[in-house]
């Protein structure tokens, strides 16, 4: 008889989720993390939509440590000297509080002890050596030389899955599989927040930015107001950033704060944490064998996360696959059947929920948000459209449609490859 019904490696967001679920339909749960508190090497760069976390916590959004709900969503083009912002602000949002913003340093200790709640076994601080398998069947985890037993594990341990690519579960990362973030916590009073950003009533601001300045780097940018502080911080392919090979990551975030339209926003305030962290972004072609005997791989550890330049997905990813590995653990112990075919409801299950549907919907968007013309051409693009017809010279003006064409001849745009380069984005966006 094995030790506990489920082990959980992992006590982000799709390891507690799938622990709370679990423990609350009756199994054994162990849920190990290796940071204490939980969550203590964890960062975001995004914003939780709580949709799916309301089934397992209906009241999640009275008792979470949120920070501010959005109901205004910014895109930036930014050059050297210009910022040219797409801004959406709505009423809609602030009648529908389902996006915050958090800090997973308060979050996801809140999340692990909604898990012992639920009746979850919870140990932080512990670094587990290996899986343990027997016949081809994962049969638990190995600790301090001691094996214990469950008759799933579940497998949530980030990006940098160590445990499921020694198992030979999951193939070592590749550059092209991940971006690197690196971000900044700065403290600001919440009156200096809401002030320089427009909020009242606990409203906040999600921004995301495309850096046009930097060279041959492909450089994202984001700044989130939280209730004291702001989130900022910059996203760089691996691949892209090693083949640079001369910049450094930690220069980037330093450049972008140092950005005409972004230091006044953060002037006064004092950086109180610091940290980089991998994110998964190679999409279905990253993502592993999601089951196995006796176990399964949920949230970044799976690959789940995704970005179109415009929205950015990744903690909503990991609660949902935490649900559904939950429910597969649940309805495997009412078989007694911890089996690879047994537990391949897993992947049916993600099959018919937007996690898969989204990576396969999006399977090339890569080929967009690494595209250089993203980061090298279009923002000068829009930064030259601006001055030639806002900017008085005391010269005649154009017609947009002549404006357009000098702008683009400028850039060396030529037309047909201008109208292809935007069918080619228009087809994978």
């Amino acid at each position: 008889m094995s030790d506990f019904d489920a082990i959980v490696v992992g006590a982000g967001n799709a390891g507690s989720s799938a622990a709370i679920y679990m423990a609350s339909k009756g199994l054994n749960v162990l849920l190990v993390d290796r940071a204490d508190p939980p969550g203590a090497k964890n960062l975001s760069g995004g914003v939780l939509w709580g949709n799916d976390l309301a089934q397992i916590l209906p009241k999640w959004q009275s008792e979470a440590p949120l920070e501010r709900f959005i109901n205004n969503k910014k895109l930036g083009f930014l050059t050297e000297k210009s910022s040219f912002m797409l801004d959406f602000k709505t009423q809609i949002f602030e009648e529908n509080k389902v996006g915050y913003t958090v800090l997973r340093s308060k979050f996801d200790p809140w999340l692990a002890k909604k898990a012992k709640e639920a009746g979850a076994l919870v140990i932080p601080g512990i670094t587990v050596e290996s899986l343990a398998i027997k016949d081809r069947k994962v049969i638990g985890i190995v600790e301090s030389g001691d094996t214990i037993t469950a008759d799933v594990t579940l497998l949530a341990e980030g990006v940098n899955a160590r445990l499921a690519i020694e198992a030979g579960l999951k193939r070592p990362l590749r550059d092209s599989d991940v971006s690197l973030g690196i971000k900044e916590i700065i403290k600001l009073s919440p009156q200096k927040i809401e002030d320089r950003f427009n909020l009242k009533n606990n409203s906040g601001v999600a921004s995301e930015y495309i850096l046009g300045f930097l060279g041959e780097l492909n450089v994202g940018g984001f700044l989130y107001t939280n209730k004291d502080s702001l989130s900022l911080g910059v996203v760089v392919p691996m691949e892209n950033l090693r083949e640079n090979g001369i910049t450094h990551s930690y220069d980037l975030i330093e450049i972008f704060k140092e950005h005409p339209s972004i230091a006044p926003l953060i002037e006064g305030g004092q950086v109180a944490e610091y940290g980089a962290h991998l994110i998964p972004e190679g999409g279905l072609e990253m993502m592993p064998k999601l089951y196995g005997n006796g176990y399964m791989i949920l949230g970044d550890a799976a690959g789940f996360a995704f970005s179109n330049g415009l929205v950015l997905q990744g903690m909503n990813y990991a609660i949902l696959s935490g649900i559904k590995a939950g429910e597969t653990a649940v309805e495997a112990k009412l078989r007694n059947n911890f089996s690879e075919q047994s537990l391949s409801a897993y992947e049916e299950k993600l099959n018919s929920t937007y996690v898969l549907k989204d990576l396969k919907t999006f399977k090339d968007i890569r080929k967009v948000t690494n595209n250089p013309m993203m980061y090298n051409t279009y923002p000068k693009l829009l930064e030259s459209i601006m001055l030639e017809t806002l900017w008085e010279r005391g010269q005649p003006k154009k017609k947009i449609r002549d404006v357009l064409s000098s702008c683009a001849s400028n850039l060396n745009m030529g037309r047909i490859k201008t109208l292809r380069e935007f069918y080619y984005i228009y087809r994978r966006m």
